[in-house]
């Protein structure tokens, strides 16, 4: 096709489709539309906007069929629009829409390359009106004249939505032959693959796919879906931590991570993954949930490995990304007086009083900081207190019948092992240290 066809392509394609523009920099926006406007596009069939937020509203107002969105729009990642812009689309049936990243550097132009299908292509700043020209008439003209190789994968697409599997794997063998690089041929082949569980030969495809681009988002995805479906939890981990690492984070992946390294031991990684966390500005209740429970988990675990100082740390900014939860800061009030550290429990537990003053979890953190020191007949009246006030709580119970026992009020903390061990069956071992075996015997254990 001549350069004269693509111009006329291009021009006819701008001008009759509204373009959404997004750059925290006004002058910014305004350079790109000047170019688009030399290229065919109209001025009043252009939003110009400068925030992500801003972008989502304009998407469901104007349904823009074409975006130009710079990489990073303060700290949020453009790439986060593509599935509301896709969402949008398909409710509406729109197609031919056009995604074009607007890049600093190399390493954002490697992201936007691996994030095939999905980003049709990217100028790199500062670009000439010529580079632009070309890369978006290229990228328009593939889009409304597909070449072979995406014409197939579009036929296998359409079998695998059917559940006709093998037709699509066959059509996307025969991708594979059309292209140099053919890493998406390979990626739908495996999700064929996945979805008649072959699970081997569907990793396999993946990990093909990823030969060619060792960082292509939808096949990093598609092999850490399958990694955690068959609970090869440190494998998953590993894609997980490179996903992490090459594409911008939004809540929905931190999340991921997270969970994946608390489940894998990786705490030494969760403070960075803090770092992230602060820096995410749409945080919702769950990824706060999983940032929270991270940072609590990995508290202790320094406090197991005898990095107390790390550990008040990490719990402080639990405490912080808690923003007073009462839970969060009860379990960690909970482990350092677990650790008898309860001058370092003194600032959580004024923090909980304060936040959740008078609440169940603030009377739980009151009696599980009280020194044993002291009198224990007064520790057990004022527990006993704290279960009457409707107080549920194993380690108040341990704690209780710990205080029984050595203050001679055995028969008590048989009675209270014995509820404790049925309300918590599986901390059961806790709650029945110190009693003889024909204690055990008369609540049926041994």
């Amino acid at each position: 096709m001549s350069e004269v066809d693509t111009d006329k392509i291009l021009k006819d394609y701008l001008s009759t489709n509204h373009i959404l523009i997004i750059d925290p920099i006004s002058s910014g926006r305004t350079n790109i539309a000047s170019c688009l406007a030399k290229f065919g596009a109209t001025r009043n069939k252009m939003s110009l906007v400068g925030s992500i937020a801003e972008a989502k509203e304009e998407l469901k107002k104007s349904k823009p069929k074409v975006i130009f969105a710079e990489f990073m729009v303060g700290k949020e990642s453009s790439l986060d629009l593509i599935q509301v812009q896709k969402s949008i689309h398909e409710a509406e049936k729109i197609k031919d829409n056009l995604f074009v990243l607007v890049t600093s550097n190399a390493s954002q132009s490697t992201v936007a390359r691996a994030a095939e299908e999905d980003v049709d292509t990217f100028i790199i700043k500062p670009f000439s009106l010529d580079t632009m020209r070309k890369a978006i008439g290229q990228a328009v003209t593939l889009k409304l004249h597909p070449s072979r190789y995406l014409r197939l994968i579009d036929e296998g697409k359409e079998l695998l939505f059917k559940g006709e599997y093998s037709k699509a794997i066959e059509i996307f063998a025969q991708a594979m032959k059309e292209s140099d690089t053919p890493t998406l041929a390979y990626f739908y082949s495996g999700q064929a693959e996945y979805m008649q569980k072959a699970i081997s030969s569907a990793e396999t495809k993946y990990m093909d796919g990823l030969s060619f681009n060792k960082i292509h988002y939808k096949c990093l995805v598609g092999l850490f879906d399958l990694l955690y479906q068959e609970k090869r939890y440190h494998d998953a981990y590993e894609v997980m931590k490179k996903l992490a690492q090459f594409f911008p984070s939004n809540p929905k992946r931190l999340g991921s991570v997270l969970r994946l390294s608390v489940l894998t031991n990786n705490f030494h990684d969760v403070e960075s993954y803090y770092k992230i966390f602060v820096e995410i500005e749409e945080r919702d209740d769950e990824l706060i949930r999983y940032m929270c429970s991270a940072l609590a988990v990995t508290g202790r675990y320094y406090l197991r490995e005898k990095v107390t100082p790390r550990a008040i740390e990490v719990f402080e900014s639990a405490a912080i990304s808690s923003a007073g939860r009462a839970n969060y800061l009860l379990y960690i009030i909970e482990t350092l007086a677990e650790y008898k550290l309860l001058k370092q429990a003194d600032p959580f537990l004024g923090r909980l009083l304060k936040t959740s003053p008078g609440s169940k979890e603030a009377m739980a953190a009151q009696f599980l900081t009280l020194d044993t020191s002291m009198n224990v007949k007064d520790i057990v009246h004022r527990g006993r207190g704290a279960l009457r006030d409707g107080v549920e709580h194993p380690a108040v119970y341990e704690k209780l019948i710990n205080c029984s026992l050595l203050a001679g009020y055995r028969d008590a903390a048989l009675e209270l092992a014995d509820t404790a061990r049925k309300k918590w069956p599986e901390r059961s071992k806790y709650f029945l240290l110190g009693f003889t075996k024909e204690e055990l015997k008369s609540l049926g254990i041994l």
